[in-house]
């Protein structure tokens, strides 16, 4: 009687104890978190959501839901899989897939400046300093490691060949931005910019690099 019990339930483990077991969780991802991936010749942006992600490609936008993944996060819809493991991540496009995808760090800020709708940002270093203009709207300027932080109303800006030289003044500030269209290489990460900036605060001088950024991706 005891062997048939034992027999008995070991044939009801066989049947269904394996079926108990859970599938994987999903990783929870911080929303609304701007990532740029490099894939060779292939970049693209992605923008996390609660539960989804939207991925800005050459010439397409796509929304993908999240789904279990053994390891990292997963995306997929519309035939399109977005995976990601730490700083890598595959993309796969149904009729081309890309591995090895790297994350850019250097590249968030001047995406969600983009995203946002600035039309000019540059950057300064010793002390760090950023700049970002917004044409019809306001200048900020942002220093002292972001505890400084100066916002002016945008003027239009006087043209003289290949500079361009913005003046505003308010709330006891004066600032003077002028942006020529030259050679500039950062003098921290060494990327190469389109145009020199030369900032004037309040009788300090800031000196960097700068781009002019393209319409933006949302």
């Amino acid at each position: 009687m005891i062997l048939r019990y034992l027999v008995s339930f070991s044939l009801l483990c066989l049947a269904g104890c394996g079926s108990q077991q859970s599938p994987a969780p999903m990783h929870p991802v911080e929303p609304g978190r701007t990532l740029v991936y490099e894939c060779g010749d292939y970049e693209f942006i992605a923008r996390t959501g609660p539960g989804e992600i939207a991925l800005y490609l050459p010439g397409e936008y796509l929304v993908l839901g999240q789904v279990r993944a053994a390891a990292g996060t997963k995306y997929a819809g519309d035939g399109v899989v977005f995976w990601s493991k730490g700083n890598t991540a595959t993309l796969d496009l149904g009729s081309r897939m890309l591995g090895s995808c790297r994350l850019n760090p250097a590249r968030v800020p001047w995406e969600e400046a983009r995203r946002r709708g600035v039309h000019f940002r540059a950057v300064g270093q010793e002390p760090g300093w950023h700049l970002e203009i917004q044409h019809g709207r306001k200048m900020l300027f942002v220093s002292g490691y972001g505890h400084n932080r100066v916002l002016l109303p945008t003027p239009e800006p006087e043209l003289d060949g290949g500079l361009a030289t913005y003046r505003a003044s308010a709330d006891s500030h004066d600032m003077q931005v002028d942006v020529t269209v030259e050679y500039c290489q950062d003098s921290m990460s060494g990327e190469v910019f389109e145009n020199s900036v030369r900032v004037t605060l309040d009788g300090e001088v800031y000196l960097g690099c700068g781009l002019v950024l393209e319409a933006d991706w949302e």
